[in-house]
């Protein structure tokens, strides 16, 4: 087990506390009734920090990913799990193998923000291009993937929508210090479809978009991002507002 220090930080301490153990736990009790009709796992994504090394600074987006999932049936609910997404950093602080390292890349780090299913697989998904992970269905990681990868080097984003219609799974990538997004279309196996490269000069952060029967919509928000040292000798972005209002386009 891994202890997290806590200090005197809103975002480490109450609700917003780190969980500090893996657990895995069967036959859960139930408060009212689960409908029987519903069968599968209900899932959740988020930062959950292995120690941190300024508690002055810490804001709760920061912190390796971890999934918690609810599987669901008949009525009952079966088992719960949480597990930490074991990027290399994750893999070493836990005394464990890692499992492999993004080709090329230049950040590895634990997915936080996302989690998603497509063609019968788990994704851990986090924004900037920087490459998703893949669970087990029992949360267990499996390693990096290249979910919704294209040959500029963009892959699925946090924020993916899934098209009930079309089966298809919608994601909007940016890369930080970009002035080009990529709205990636994968088709229900998988498979990338169709990519549409979209100028956006000022590296706006594209957080979110969103679907209609028709259209795809972009938001151009007037946050921008900006780079600058951390001071502890690694890169770090930050939004920043820019003058005037951000505007709307579609693709």
């Amino acid at each position: 087990m891994t202890t997290v220090r806590r200090e005197r930080n809103r975002y480490l301490s109450g609700r917003f506390a780190p969980v500090t153990e893996e657990v895995t736990a069967y036959a859960l009790p139930v408060t009212g009734r689960i409908p029987a009709h519903l069968d599968g796992r209900y899932l959740r994504n988020g930062p959950n920090p292995l120690g941190v090394e300024d508690p002055a600074a810490h804001i709760w987006t920061l912190g390796a990913g971890m999934v918690h999932g609810v599987r669901i049936r008949g009525g009952r609910a079966e088992w719960y799990r949480n597990r930490w997404v074991r990027s290399s950093a994750v893999a070493d602080r836990l005394g464990e193998p890692r499992r492999g390292t993004p080709a090329g890349e230049r950040l590895d780090i634990s997915p936080n923000v996302q989690v998603a299913g497509l063609a019968g697989r788990t994704f851990a998904l986090i924004e900037g291009g920087i490459r998703p992970y893949e669970p087990t269905y029992d949360l267990d990681t499996v390693g990096p993937c290249a979910l919704g990868l294209t040959p500029q080097g963009y892959s699925a984003n946090a924020h993916s929508l899934f098209d009930p219609h079309t089966r298809e799974l919608h994601s909007l990538a940016f890369l930080y210090g970009s002035d080009d997004v990529q709205h990636i279309v994968m088709d229900e196996t998988g498979t990338v479809r169709r990519t549409t490269t979209v100028r956006v000069p000022g590296n706006p952060y594209m957080h979110d978009f969103a679907l209609t029967p028709h259209h795809v919509l972009l938001f151009d928000f007037a946050r921008r991002l900006q780079f600058r040292p951390s001071g502890h000798g690694r890169p770090l972005h930050v939004g920043r507002a820019a003058r005037g209002a951000g505007g709307g386009g579609t693709a």
